[in-house]
């Protein structure tokens, strides 16, 4: 038994996360990190955590897509591909879109085998070389989002860069439950 995230991250081949006595997601650590069931598993299990951005799934044409408001600016505007029936039952409803920092990057960052990837210009805020990464804070839904970046990626805060969402690693929770939609 341990508190410590990484450390169950890194040595257990099973992890049950619990908050308060009750049990929240069992799993490996890979199962617990890429589909965390709940934004408390998605929040907990991870450094940086998972960004948790409030969003609506509109329509776009016969697919949906992720709308993120922007103050002061055109609300972002992703497209989904393929996405999941379940998804659809939040045409024009309120989401929690989750994406984890490395999920959000760079286009030179971008997974090239990912079959999602979409791009929008962000205002970047802050800017924290990390060594072999470079962390970006841009505010999506009015919330700092933290994207993780190449190390040598040129960008500067205070000015707007491309980011490249990488949607196929993307998870989406019910904001009234807080429980995973897909």
């Amino acid at each position: 038994m341990t508190h410590d995230q990484i450390e169950a991250m890194t040595l257990a081949t099973k992890i049950a996360v619990l908050k308060d006595g009750t049990l929240q997601q069992f799993g490996t650590p890979a199962e617990i990190y890429n589909n965390p069931a709940n934004t408390f598993v998605a929040d907990f299990m991870g450094s940086p955590a998972m960004n948790l951005i409030p969003a609506t799934i509109a329509s776009d044409g016969p697919s949906l897509a992720v709308v993120m408001e922007r103050e002061a600016r055109e609300p972002i505007r992703l497209p989904l591909s393929s996405p999941p029936a379940s998804l659809s039952a939040f045409r024009d409803k309120k989401v929690v879109f989750g994406v984890r920092p490395e999920a959000l990057t760079d286009l030179e960052g971008a997974d090239r085998n990912a079959d999602a990837i979409a791009t929008a210009h962000c205002h970047i805020e802050v800017v924290e070389p990390a060594g072999s990464d470079t962390f970006a804070v841009t505010n999506l839904g009015g919330k700092g989002v933290v994207a993780r970046l190449r190390a040598d990626a040129q960008i500067q805060p205070g000015t707007d860069a491309p980011l490249a969402f990488n949607l196929s690693k993307a998870v989406f929770f019910d904001p009234t439950t807080e429980q995973r939609i897909v």
